[in-house]
């Protein structure tokens, strides 16, 4: 849980900062990893698998243009 309380957070706090914008690479391998993720929480909390399936395809289903698009109002 340590690593993915600190990747969330590095992906939280970069994708706030108004003086960062992600490359779509960098924004997608957050992602896949957060989404990573609950797939193995699912594994380690069987009682968890609906709510770790539900975050995965959250954040499978995360658009790069919608990014963009919100770091754009970030600077108005």
């Amino acid at each position: 849980m340590k690593d993915f309380d600190a990747l969330f957070f590095e992906y939280f706090n970069r994708k706030s900062d108004s003086n960062i914008v992600l490359s779509k690479i960098e924004f997608y391998n957050y992602t896949v990893q957060i989404a990573t993720f609950s797939d193995r929480l699912a594994i380690l909390y069987p009682d968890q698998k609906q709510v770790a399936v539900q975050n995965k395809e959250k954040w499978l289903s995360e658009s790069y243009e919608e990014y963009l698009q919100y770091k754009a109002s970030q600077k108005k």
